[in-house]
């Protein structure tokens, strides 16, 4: 699947641009036009090969249309695999960079906008989950928060921030049993001595409730 973009770029474009020059040849066309559709695609097939310039990689998967059995399934994984590109990746991760400093001065709703970002780049993208949930959690928008904790734990059956942050929600929306599961999770799961006591702590609050 990684590979499978650029191949169909490549092959597609080679295909598509040769039979491109044909048509253009009928017509009395002659010139550098006619290996331009060649050229973008073969430049594309390498960028989303190599997951950089993801506007040069798009170029030439629309290049490779011109052959749609391989030019459409091109696009259609480029577009899901936005978010792998180098440069899109460095713009995902300034993103959460950002609402993390967001959070931390109490700015919620940018926060939760810059997150939103970098979900829309790549939706599989659990920091971007995590940082939204603990924002929600701030805010007291406890069920959103714990629909994006879910989603971690979804993605990262073994993070223990999303199990503990998971529960301080439902332990703030009276949900006294899911929290104490998810305090359980936590504490079973965590290597980190101040997050399992922080754990045990919570824990110990809504048993003696």
């Amino acid at each position: 699947m990684r590979i499978a973009a650029g191949v169909l770029t490549l092959i597609g474009g080679l295909i598509g641009g040769s039979l491109f020059i044909g048509i253009l040849r009928a017509s009395g066309v002659y010139g550098a036009l006619l290996i331009l559709p060649l050229v973008i695609a073969t430049i594309g097939g390498i960028m989303a090969l190599k997951r950089e310039n993801y506007g040069w990689a798009l170029a030439g998967a629309i290049c490779s249309l011109l052959f749609p059995p391989f030019g459409i399934p091109a696009i259609i994984l480029l577009v899901k695999r936005k978010g792998e590109f180098k440069e899109e990746k460095e713009y995902r991760d300034d993103s959460c960079s950002q609402s993390l400093a967001y959070y931390e001065g109490g700015e919620y709703s940018k926060a939760v906008a810059d997150c939103n970002e970098a979900i829309e780049l790549n939706p599989n993208d659990t920091d971007a989950y995590y940082n939204r949930g603990c924002t929600y959690g701030e805010m007291g928008e406890y069920e959103k928060a714990i629909a994006d904790f879910d989603r971690v734990i979804q993605l990262n059956p073994s993070d223990t921030g999303a199990y503990y942050n998971r529960g301080l929600a439902y332990k703030e929306k009276g949900d006294l049993h899911r929290a104490a599961i998810d305090l359980e999770k936590c504490i079973g799961l965590s290597t980190d001595p101040d997050f399992t006591k922080d754990a045990q702590q919570a824990l110990s609050e809504i048993k003696n409730s």
